[in-house]
């Protein structure tokens, strides 16, 4: 595990070649200043960035549409679904729905058992997200607006604290935050396993160009 940032994150997506990064610099002003750059993962160098290049990868052709529509596209998660549509999410639970042109055409707050979900990936037909008050993992149908299976949760000890998700080769890499551990959802029988366990809190899992990313609490690291 080699670590290759320790900057002040706002978020990070993946691209062809590595991640994009969002770095965020507080002037002397006090106020907030976001800057961009890639990160290859094979040459394992940095390269300054755009705006433009960071949102074409988080959100897919209809960036610009769907980054005007939104008053914080930094501070939230994103997906591309099986119908060409893109799903956004809040920590807030507050969910976004856009078509093939970059239209929102459905907005809500998704909770489950009173609680926020958070982060949102796409298996296709169903929307994925955890739920970290609740120690789950929820899937939801956009079509019918319901949550149609959790994961976790209640007696259970399969998550603690989950913060964010990812999908790779139909599994389901969960990161928890209490535990320090990314678990695994194998989403063609559903059981839960374990993949990695660190000694701090892990945020974020990333696969790109072959390569495997982790955002914890000291930094982000290449596996």
């Amino acid at each position: 595990m080699k670590k290759i940032m320790d900057i002040d994150i706002a978020d990070i997506v993946a691209f062809s070649k590595g991640i994009v990064v969002a770095r965020k610099d507080t002037l002397k002003s006090g106020k907030t200043k976001i800057s961009f750059f890639t990160y290859d993962v094979k040459l394992e160098r940095p390269t300054a960035s755009t705006r433009g290049a960071y949102l074409l990868n988080k959100f897919g052709e209809n960036y610009e549409a769907i980054a005007d529509q939104l008053s914080d596209f930094i501070y939230c998660d994103a997906c591309q679904m099986g119908n060409k549509h893109t799903a956004i999410a809040y920590a807030s639970g507050e969910i976004g729905l856009f078509d093939d042109k970059g239209k929102l055409y459905w907005t809500g707050d998704l909770q489950y058992k009173g609680c926020p979900i958070s982060g949102v990936v796409s298996d296709g037909k169903y929307l994925w997200c955890v739920v970290p008050e609740n120690n789950c993992i929820i899937r939801y149908s956009p079509t019918t607006e319901k949550i149609v299976l959790r994961i976790g949760g209640d007696s259970s000890t399969a998550f603690l604290n989950p913060v964010s998700l990812s999908l790779y080769d139909e599994k389901l890499y969960i990161c928890n935050y209490e535990s320090c551990k990314i678990r695994t959802v194998n989403l063609k029988d559903f059981t839960v396993s374990d993949y990695k366990t660190f000694d701090e809190p892990v945020y974020r899992y990333i696969k790109a160009n072959d390569r495997e990313v982790v955002e914890l609490e000291s930094g982000v690291y290449i596996l």
